[in-house]
């Protein structure tokens, strides 16, 4: 990987596009190859991946790739993030044929956009950062003296986030779950009307707005909103890969946001005929869905995108010998955003998440 100088917007020259490099420095950081080569399940493959690795991340510095495209004309600025938990794959080919697409001379303004933030995470194809456990989506607005995904965090919101006039981060449901594919706000503070318009310009089936939930903290959109930039989000079906309607989804929203913006025109703008999203609205916090009470294999009778009522049976658990050993119920009427895919649960595991 062949990759520029070090990201800095103030000083991004008119009318270029380019990869550049944001750089982290970890004090403390453990030995990647062997735990990715276990996961890859082929130790022939071990020189491969001390490759790909050794490209980005040496002696503790990691160097993760930022796209840019300034256009030859001043005006707002679209940043998007992806892989925030790398096992989200559907936002990163999005970014890429978006920075394909954009010719600089015909651009007012500029699109900034990592594909790929949590690169040990990317490696394990896995949601939470190896290199501390944590999930990055729940450490912002990060500390440049924390653990690694605090300084990650912290790196990603001072050099890129902030310069945003619209920010949206594209997640997906990742390898364990299944969601309906949607794009979602918060409706707190001065950002939220924009927001608003942005989350239906972006043409998704189904809008997600949140009322503002002080328990639910951490993510990308609360740094942001806190800096008063509109902010959306998105997330779609997942389980671990990435369905063709859901990146052409992700493509074409990005470009009807970049005209949103009058940064510029694409041939992938447009929103399907006729737009008639689902809008729901809920607290949006999937910390608190509903969870398993007790270990087994649980096996759900729901979809995403059902409506079900309350005391719906949507769901039962095995344990081990084959024992139904609970039947589970709906605590309410909703709409099902997400379910989980992976049938081997743990207490306390989610289940679902309604809306």
């Amino acid at each position: 990987m062949t990759l520029h100088e070090e990201f800095n917007f103030e000083e991004l020259p008119a009318g270029t596009k380019q990869t550049y490099r944001m750089t982290v420095n970890f004090p403390e950081a453990p030995d990647l190859v062997d735990l990715v080569t276990m996961i890859s399940g082929d130790r022939s493959q071990r020189e491969s991946v001390q490759s790909e690795i050794d490209s980005v991340f040496q002696e503790g510095t990691l160097s993760v790739p930022v796209l840019a495209v300034c256009g030859s004309r001043p005006g707002k600025t679209l940043v998007t993030t992806a892989g925030i938990h790398g096992d989200e794959y559907e936002g990163m080919e999005a970014i890429h044929r978006t920075f394909e697409a954009l010719d600089p001379s015909s651009m007012s303004g500029t699109f900034v956009a990592v594909p790929v933030v949590t690169l040990p995470a990317y490696w394990m194809a896995c949601r939470v950062n190896p290199l501390d456990g944590r999930n990055m989506a729940r450490v912002f607005p990060g500390s440049t003296d924390g653990c690694a995904s605090e300084r990650l965090a912290a790196r990603l919101l001072d050099r890129v986030m902030r310069h945003a006039s619209l920010y949206i981060d594209l997640h997906s449901a990742g390898r364990g779950s299944h969601w309906v594919t949607m794009c979602g706000f918060c409706d707190h503070g001065s950002q939220a009307e924009t927001a608003r318009s942005a989350a239906r310009c972006f043409g998704a089936p189904v809008i997600w707005e949140h009322p503002h939930d002080p328990e639910a903290t951490g993510r990308t959109l609360n740094a942001t909103c806190d800096l008063e930039i509109p902010s959306i989000y998105t997330e779609a079906f997942g389980g671990g890969h990435a369905r063709a309607e859901d990146i052409d989804c992700y493509t074409r929203g990005l470009a009807n946001l970049l005209r949103f913006l009058e940064i510029a025109e694409l041939p992938a703008a447009g929103l399907p005929e006729p737009y008639e999203p689902v809008e729901v609205r809920g607290m949006g916090n999937t910390d608190r869905g509903l969870n398993a009470s007790t270990s087994g294999l649980a096996w759900l009778l729901i979809k995403p995108g059902d409506r079900i009522r309350a005391g719906q049976k949507i769901g039962y658990l095995r344990d081990l010998e084959g024992r139904i050993i609970e039947e589970i119920l709906s605590p309410q009427d909703a709409f099902v955003i997400g379910v989980r895919a992976t049938p081997r649960v743990f207490a306390g595991d989610n289940l679902a998440i309604l809306s």
